[in-house]
């Protein structure tokens, strides 16, 4: 006759829960990443009113609301516990980001691009523009 049960030296066989930290690991979590995503999404916010009527710069608003669902995605990749802001986060940049890169896109194809064709001084104060943001 076998006997079914492990034998005294095998040690027990422990299976967790998806998103549940093992004993004696401190739970992970997603507030702090979901709480650098809003941030980026208010700059991305507060700086588009400038920046959208730069002429092609005008999509980096959006590419920072971009790196708030990155990362806000990142936090809660592995994340136990803490994921409403992080969840907000990923929400709030995913408007923004729709909205940036919609207006960014209008402006671009409707306004900027037909004045920079048309108009010769509009090219030497975009040039002059870069020259101050990005140096000579």
């Amino acid at each position: 006759m076998s006997n079914s049960y492990p034998s005294q030296g095998t040690p027990p066989v422990q299976v967790y829960q998806h998103n549940t930290a093992a004993p004696g690991v401190p739970p992970k979590s997603a507030t702090g990443k979901g709480v650098v995503s809003m941030v980026l999404a208010a700059i991305a916010l507060f700086t588009a009113p400038l920046l959208l009527l730069i002429p092609y710069i005008g999509f980096l608003p959006a590419l920072i609301a971009g790196a708030g669902i990155i990362v806000a995605w990142a936090g809660l990749r592995g994340a136990t516990h803490g994921t409403g802001l992080a969840v907000t986060g990923i929400i709030v940049c995913v408007v923004v980001f729709a909205i940036l890169a919609g207006v960014a896109t209008v402006w671009n194809l409707v306004v900027a691009d037909p004045a920079v064709r048309d108009y010769e001084e509009l090219h030497e104060v975009i040039d002059y523009i870069k020259s101050l943001i990005f140096g000579s």
